[in-house]
């Protein structure tokens, strides 16, 4: 049975060339492994999420420097518009300047005192019609200069605007990979936070004493399954920590992170009067954000609730150390589950698509510490607004 040996060794020879591929797969099984995959996952998502905020804050500079430059265009063609009867009156001057030049021009038969106040008014005229030549050569030239900047950007924003997709589908990649290494640890974690049903309170501070029971039920309940059949030394000294596999390994102090908390969305902070959700009397911030934009967690901590809650139809409340609690309503779109643990910058979700173009969207977030609000600003990092200017944010202060 030559033939038939020829196959089994053919076989075993592949089986052996199999396994350097295979072991990695009994490898991903160890928690150690499957922790530190978890771990570089959320780097990967918070370097991808940061890339696309990036990409957002500058498309929305771009959109305003051109509608900037586009009102001072339209300013200035207006002004040349208008003055039309004195530029062909400057023109013609020039023009008859031009063909008779003074010096040449043979004195007219006057008498001497009106022949001097002639070269008077010539002497103080022709600087005053030369001033305005130039100012009007200046203002076409700046015309151009404006079209030729506009144009350079239009150029740049179509460039960023065409990598932009790219970019958003890459982080939905990662988002989707780390929400399916989650859900192999902890399959009650596999559905995406949605806004489902109304809460049963008006009050924030009750909601979030709701959430925090469900997520201290829910830690008690992965403590008593990850208990189940360990020897009883072992279970008694298994902590709820060790019980969630997904859980950080170390929580930072929110307490110690005074001035280094960014905000959830790239955007501007808006005035009392500015705000146009019906939630504009909170005592948080209220944030324009561009349409579709990623919102990331502001600190490390746990996602406690995920729903609807007073005008908003999806809000997502974070659980950090230290008694506090940040909340941020107005979002389109959670792409993190209830109970999942969230590094500081990792994607939680994004703002609504845009209901026209060039609109944008509007964020309320608002801290809040042991049942009570708490004025976010000076908590807030140093950033680079999408104007491109350094600015401490805390310097603007919260509306009462």
């Amino acid at each position: 049975m030559p033939r038939n040996r020829v196959l089994a060794s053919v076989a075993a020879i592949v089986t052996v060339a199999l396994l350097p591929l295979i072991a990695p797969t009994f490898a991903a099984d160890s928690p150690d492994v499957a922790a530190a995959e978890l771990d570089q996952v959320r780097q990967e998502s918070i370097a991808a999420a940061r890339e696309v905020q990036q990409r957002q804050a500058s498309i929305a500079a771009l959109i305003r420097d051109i509608d900037l430059l586009d009102r001072d265009l339209a300013a200035r063609r207006r002004g040349l518009a208008e003055s039309q009867i004195e530029q062909a009156q400057l023109l013609g001057a020039l023009e008859r300047l031009a063909r008779h030049p003074p010096e040449q021009t043979k004195p007219l038969a006057a008498s001497p005192l009106d022949r001097v106040r002639g070269e008077i008014l010539l002497v103080a005229t022709i600087p005053a019609l030369r001033a305005e030549a130039q100012a009007l050569t200046g203002e076409i030239a700046a015309v151009a200069s404006l079209r030729t900047r506009i144009a350079a950007k239009e150029t740049e924003l179509a460039g960023l605007r065409d990598a932009l997709p790219k970019d958003r589908e890459r982080l939905t990649q990662i988002v989707a990979h780390r929400a399916e290494l989650i859900r192999q640890w902890l399959p009650d974690t596999d559905k995406p936070a949605r806004a489902s049903s109304k809460p049963e309170t008006s009050d924030v501070d009750k909601l979030i004493e709701r959430a925090d029971a469900a997520a201290d039920k829910r830690d008690k309940a992965l403590l008593a399954r990850a208990r189940a059949g360990l020897p009883k030394d072992k279970a008694e000294a298994l902590t709820a920590a060790e019980a969630d596999p997904a859980r950080l390994k170390e929580l930072r102090s929110f307490a110690a992170a005074a001035g280094a908390v960014p905000l959830p969305v790239p955007g501007t902070i808006l005035n009392s009067g500015e705000t146009g959700n019906a939630g504009g009397a909170g005592q948080g911030l209220h944030i324009a954000t561009p349409a579709a934009a990623i919102v990331t967690a502001p600190f490390d901590g746990q996602i406690i609730y995920a729903g609807p809650f007073q005008p908003y139809v999806l809000v997502l409340i974070l659980r950090h150390t230290d008694g506090y609690h940040s909340l941020l309503a107005g979002l389109g779109r959670a792409d993190s589950a209830v109970g999942q643990w969230v590094l500081a910058g990792e994607p939680v979700g994004a703002m609504p698509d845009a209901a026209e173009p060039g609109s944008g969207g509007e964020i309320y977030v608002e801290l809040r510490r042991n049942g009570g609000p708490v004025d976010p600003q000076p908590w807030l990092a140093q950033r680079d607004d999408s104007t491109g200017r350094g600015e401490k944010v805390g310097d603007q202060r919260v509306r009462e």
